[in-house]
């Protein structure tokens, strides 16, 4: 007599569950560096449209302005970009007499920086 065996045995269960277990670990893990890798360049497409206005600023006036809200009431731009993470405004230094400035950021992955880290900062952009 022959038995009809229904289902999956115990061994058969425990080799998918550990299957799946070990693609979903690989995904969850490659998919952390990119993230960083995409907030890193929004910060520098924000720190370039930031830059862009206060060269737009400067062709209004005869300085630099003293605080990056001073874009908005000027109209050259809509809201000031914050960061993608921590929703903190950038790092805005203006050189008095406001002819020089940097705007810094601090960057999550080590590749995307340009300047050793100086007060959580690793990234910064400078008037031309």
């Amino acid at each position: 007599m022959k038995k009809n065996k229904k289902g999956f045995s115990f061994i058969e269960l425990i080799v998918v569950i550990a299957i799946i277990a070990v693609l979903s670990v690989t995904a969850i893990l490659s998919y952390g560096p990119s993230q960083r890798k995409s907030r890193d360049s929004r910060r520098m497409a924000d720190l370039e449209k930031i830059r862009m206005a206060l060269e737009m600023a400067r062709q209004i006036g005869t300085t630099y302005p003293s605080a990056l809200p001073t874009l908005v009431s000027l109209g050259v731009i809509q809201t000031i970009p914050t960061d993608p993470k921590t929703k903190t405004n950038y790092v805005y230094g203006p050189t008095p007499p406001y002819y020089k400035y940097s705007i810094g950021a601090s960057m999550e992955d080590l590749g995307s920086t340009n300047i050793p880290a100086s007060g959580g900062l690793n990234y910064k952009v400078f008037n031309p």
